[in-house]
Protein backbone atom coordinates (compact mmCIF):
# COMPACT_ATOMS: atom_id res chain seq x y z
CA UNK A 1 0.00 0.00 0.00
CA UNK A 2 1.31 3.48 -0.84
CA UNK A 3 2.17 5.69 2.12
CA UNK A 4 -0.41 8.27 1.03
CA UNK A 5 -3.14 5.59 1.28
CA UNK A 6 -2.41 4.77 4.92
CA UNK A 7 -4.58 6.33 7.60
CA UNK A 8 -4.00 6.74 11.28
CA UNK A 9 -6.54 5.47 13.81
CA UNK A 10 -9.89 7.26 13.64
CA UNK A 11 -11.48 8.42 16.89
CA UNK A 12 -14.46 10.49 17.92
CA UNK A 13 -15.53 12.64 20.83
CA UNK A 14 -19.08 13.63 21.70
CA UNK A 15 -19.37 16.53 24.12
CA UNK A 16 -22.44 18.03 25.79
CA UNK A 17 -22.48 21.77 26.55
CA UNK A 18 -25.27 22.33 29.13
CA UNK A 19 -27.23 25.48 28.46
CA UNK A 20 -25.46 25.69 25.10
CA UNK A 21 -22.51 27.44 26.76
CA UNK A 22 -19.39 26.94 24.62
CA UNK A 23 -16.33 28.85 25.82
CA UNK A 24 -14.33 28.44 22.61
CA UNK A 25 -11.14 27.43 24.45
CA UNK A 26 -11.29 23.92 23.01
CA UNK A 27 -11.45 25.21 19.43
CA UNK A 28 -8.06 26.90 19.86
CA UNK A 29 -6.57 23.70 21.18
CA UNK A 30 -8.16 21.72 18.35
CA UNK A 31 -6.67 24.10 15.79
CA UNK A 32 -3.25 23.76 17.43
CA UNK A 33 -3.43 19.94 17.12
CA UNK A 34 -4.37 20.26 13.45
CA UNK A 35 -1.64 22.81 12.69
CA UNK A 36 1.00 20.59 14.32
CA UNK A 37 -0.10 17.61 12.23
CA UNK A 38 -1.18 15.55 15.22
CA UNK A 39 -4.77 15.11 14.07
CA UNK A 40 -6.94 15.77 11.04
CA UNK A 41 -10.57 16.79 11.56
CA UNK A 42 -12.84 14.52 9.53
CA UNK A 43 -16.19 15.72 10.90
CA UNK A 44 -17.31 18.44 13.29
CA UNK A 45 -21.06 18.68 13.78
CA UNK A 46 -23.39 20.09 16.40
CA UNK A 47 -26.93 19.34 17.50
CA UNK A 48 -29.10 21.39 19.84
CA UNK A 49 -31.55 19.77 22.20
CA UNK A 50 -34.30 22.07 23.43
CA UNK A 51 -35.90 21.94 26.87
CA UNK A 52 -38.81 19.95 25.40
CA UNK A 53 -36.41 17.42 23.82
CA UNK A 54 -36.66 18.65 20.24
CA UNK A 55 -33.39 18.12 18.37
CA UNK A 56 -32.00 20.09 15.45
CA UNK A 57 -28.69 20.17 13.62
CA UNK A 58 -26.78 23.43 14.16
CA UNK A 59 -24.56 24.73 11.35
CA UNK A 60 -21.03 25.65 12.47
CA UNK A 61 -21.66 29.30 11.64
CA UNK A 62 -24.45 29.38 14.24
CA UNK A 63 -22.44 27.89 17.12
CA UNK A 64 -21.91 30.75 19.55
CA UNK A 65 -18.65 30.52 21.45
CA UNK A 66 -16.44 32.86 23.39
CA UNK A 67 -13.29 32.12 21.41
CA UNK A 68 -11.66 33.99 18.57
CA UNK A 69 -11.39 30.95 16.27
CA UNK A 70 -13.51 30.93 13.11
CA UNK A 71 -14.87 27.41 13.44
CA UNK A 72 -16.47 27.58 10.01
CA UNK A 73 -13.01 26.58 8.71
CA UNK A 74 -14.15 23.02 9.47
CA UNK A 75 -17.38 23.44 7.50
CA UNK A 76 -15.96 21.31 4.68
CA UNK A 77 -14.78 18.56 7.06
CA UNK A 78 -17.18 15.86 6.06
CA UNK A 79 -16.13 12.21 5.94
CA UNK A 80 -19.54 10.60 5.67
CA UNK A 81 -18.86 8.65 8.86
CA UNK A 82 -21.53 10.50 10.85
CA UNK A 83 -25.13 10.03 9.85
CA UNK A 84 -28.45 11.07 11.34
CA UNK A 85 -28.56 8.02 13.62
CA UNK A 86 -25.24 9.11 15.20
CA UNK A 87 -26.55 12.62 15.79
CA UNK A 88 -29.77 11.19 17.24
CA UNK A 89 -27.81 8.91 19.56
CA UNK A 90 -25.69 11.77 20.89
CA UNK A 91 -28.77 13.95 21.29
CA UNK A 92 -30.54 11.18 23.21
CA UNK A 93 -27.96 11.36 26.00
CA UNK A 94 -27.45 15.14 25.90
CA UNK A 95 -29.02 17.28 28.59
CA UNK A 96 -32.21 19.17 27.69
CA UNK A 97 -31.49 22.78 26.68
CA UNK A 98 -27.94 21.97 25.56
CA UNK A 99 -25.68 21.87 22.57
CA UNK A 100 -23.73 18.72 21.72
CA UNK A 101 -20.68 18.58 19.49
CA UNK A 102 -19.40 15.53 17.69
CA UNK A 103 -15.80 15.48 16.47
CA UNK A 104 -14.40 12.69 14.29
CA UNK A 105 -10.65 12.86 13.76
CA UNK A 106 -7.73 10.92 12.36
CA UNK A 107 -4.67 10.46 14.56
CA UNK A 108 -2.20 11.53 11.88
CA UNK A 109 0.70 11.23 14.32
CA UNK A 110 0.37 7.44 13.87
CA UNK A 111 0.65 7.41 10.06
CA UNK A 112 4.47 6.99 9.98
CA UNK A 113 4.17 4.06 12.40
CA UNK A 114 1.37 2.49 10.37
CA UNK A 115 3.45 2.97 7.20
CA UNK A 116 6.46 1.27 8.80
CA UNK A 117 4.28 -1.64 9.90
CA UNK A 118 2.87 -1.92 6.39
CA UNK A 119 6.35 -1.93 4.82
CA UNK A 120 7.44 -4.70 7.19
CA UNK A 121 4.33 -6.70 6.23
CA UNK A 122 3.15 -6.68 9.85
CA UNK A 123 -0.56 -7.11 10.51
CA UNK A 124 -2.44 -5.00 13.00
CA UNK A 125 -4.41 -7.42 15.15
CA UNK A 126 -6.55 -4.89 16.92
CA UNK A 127 -6.81 -1.47 18.41
CA UNK A 128 -9.00 0.16 20.99
CA UNK A 129 -9.34 2.78 23.63
CA UNK A 130 -9.14 2.56 27.40
CA UNK A 131 -11.18 5.23 29.12
CA UNK A 132 -9.48 7.54 31.58
CA UNK A 133 -11.79 6.44 34.40
CA UNK A 134 -10.85 2.79 33.80
CA UNK A 135 -7.14 3.66 33.90
CA UNK A 136 -7.49 5.64 37.11
CA UNK A 137 -9.42 2.79 38.73
CA UNK A 138 -6.80 0.25 37.66
CA UNK A 139 -4.00 2.46 39.00
CA UNK A 140 -5.84 2.90 42.31
CA UNK A 141 -6.22 -0.86 42.61
CA UNK A 142 -2.50 -1.45 42.08
CA UNK A 143 -1.30 1.07 44.67
CA UNK A 144 0.32 -0.53 47.72
CA UNK A 145 -1.69 -0.20 50.90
Amino acid sequence: MADDEILGPIDYLAVDFPGGRVTGEGFGLLLDLVERGIIRVLDLQFVAKSADGTVRRVPLGEVEHGGDIDITMWRTAYSGLLDQSDLDEVASVAEPDSLAGILVYENTWAVPLMSALDRSEAHLLGSGRIGGEDLLQALDETEPT
